[in-house]
């Protein structure tokens, strides 16, 4: 249900970067916002980011009145709808195919309209109503910060556990608490792909580290696995599993009694509401969460465009770590870790090269704030995905004015990225243009 006296998010130690402003409006209808946008996302691949970037930030959106997102999200829908195309082939098993993707396409429409013709404040209470159940929204403290730094940071969490509605709390803030690592890899390994995973999942999670991964077949599912059998019979968080449909699906079947395990020892998260079934769109959708939760990615082994490179991919725009295990030469398996680790991903024979790989990833704005304006910071890491290079650039400004080519050369961008990012810290007021061409700091 709805709590009137729902907490804003706090400056305590569980705050991140964007908790140092206050949020404006009713905290209650903020949170059924949340819940009400969320839930069209679930149905609408892109709604979140489309918004956003009609809105500037996500305090923005959420303090736009319910009438002015129906428009909008009326807008976005119909662009979407009017942009989808069957296949023109008569083929049988495509046309089969077309078929089946239609009664899907349908079917999501129907479950899409439903839930935007329902008050927000309705639709809030409804997803609120399951057992051994969380909806964990934007605004709420327990909201891990971590994924405050995307575009478009998924606008609740559902979130299921088999145990009791605090418990369920206990581990989300151990999970806002505990450093991370996703470890993700291809849904059908190699014998020395599966010892490796097995080997990270037991020792990270034995050396104090959290895995997360995705509950796919393969890389993922032994990853899950090795932690929960690695964790003390006492330890509240054994593993998380971040999911491409609603956290009571269960997919793929035959991972069943590793969920009910997951379920059992750690926790379900998805950006997806109940019910909402498994689609290509949402398992790259999922993987920009894992990588945003994580203070570093392992790539086991992969094909170049595979889920796990995508994963990788995102986590290097959010400044993230990413490692990858080298393989076989030659293989269909590494092409993706051999790809990365050619183009500057850190090398993992062990637990041990994570552990020191995330020592220095620092994800809190007061971390990143230096000298600055903690909270002005914090605005700028809410605003996208950005900020690891954005954070870099602060650093290196630092040690002292810069020219955008010095920066540039220092933080490994291009000179047209260093020069754009110079301007955004600029236009926010945490930057100098002198006359001499170079940037300083502005210090508060």
């Amino acid at each position: 249900m709805i709590d009137e006296t729902s907490a804003e998010p706090s400056d305590g130690p569980r705050a991140g970067p964007a908790l140092g402003r206050r949020l404006h409006g009713p905290p209650a209808r903020r949170r059924a916002l949340c819940i009400w946008l969320g839930t069209l996302a679930s149905w609408r691949s892109g709604l979140v980011k489309k918004l956003v970037r009609e809105c500037g930030t996500v305090s923005d959106l959420l303090d736009s009145s319910p009438a002015e997102l129906a428009a909008l999200v009326g807008s976005t829908a119909l662009a979407q709808r009017s942009r989808k195309a069957h296949p023109t082939t008569a083929a049988p098993r495509l046309e089969r195919a077309r078929e089946q993707h239609a009664a899907e396409r349908d079917g999501d429409e129907k479950r899409f309209a439903a839930a935007f013709k329902a008050r927000p404040e309705d639709l809030a209470q409804a997803q609120e109503r399951f057992s051994r159940s969380k909806v964990v929204a934007w605004c709420d403290p327990l909201y891990p910060p971590a994924l405050r730094q995307l575009a478009d940071p998924p606008l609740c969490l559902f979130v299921r556990a088999e145990c009791d509605d605090l418990e369920i709390a206990h581990r989300m803030d151990l999970l806002c608490r505990t450093p991370a690592v996703a470890i993700v890899g291809t849904r059908a390994p190699s014998p020395y792909g599966t010892e490796m995973a097995a080997a990270l999942g037991r020792d990270l999670t034995v050396q104090g580290v959290l895995v997360v991964s995705g509950l796919a077949l393969g890389i993922d599912a032994t990853a899950h696995a090795a932690a929960i059998q690695a964790a003390k019979a006492d330890q509240e968080l054994a593993t998380v599993a971040v999911l491409g449909c609603g956290p009571d699906v269960v997919y793929p079947q035959a991972n069943a009694r590793l969920r009910a395990e997951v379920a059992r020892r750690g926790l379900l998260v998805s950006e997806f509401a109940w019910g909402v079934p498994a689609r290509p769109w949402r398992f790259p959708a999922r993987n920009r969460v894992m990588a945003a939760l994580a203070r570093g990615v392992v790539v086991v082994e992969g094909a170049s465009r595979s889920g796990a490179r995508i994963t990788a991919s995102y986590a290097l725009e959010l400044g993230r770590e990413v490692l990858a295990v080298p393989g076989e030469a030659g293989k269909r398996l590494t092409e993706a870790p051999h790809d990365l680790l050619r183009h500057g991903a850190a090398i993992c024979e062990s637990a041990d090269d994570v552990v020191a790989a995330i020592a220095t990833i620092q994800l809190d704005a007061e971390a990143l704030a230096g000298h600055l304006d903690t909270r002005e910071v914090a605005r700028l890491l809410e605003r996208g995905s950005d900020n690891g290079r954005v954070s870099g650039v602060l650093q290196a400004l630092e040690r002292g004015p810069m020219t955008a080519d010095q920066v540039a050369s220092t933080c490994e961008v291009r000179v047209y990225e260093a020069s754009a990012l110079l301007s955004e810290l600029e236009v926010d007021g945490l930057a100098t243009l002198t006359d001499g061409g170079e940037y300083r700091l502005n210090r508060r």
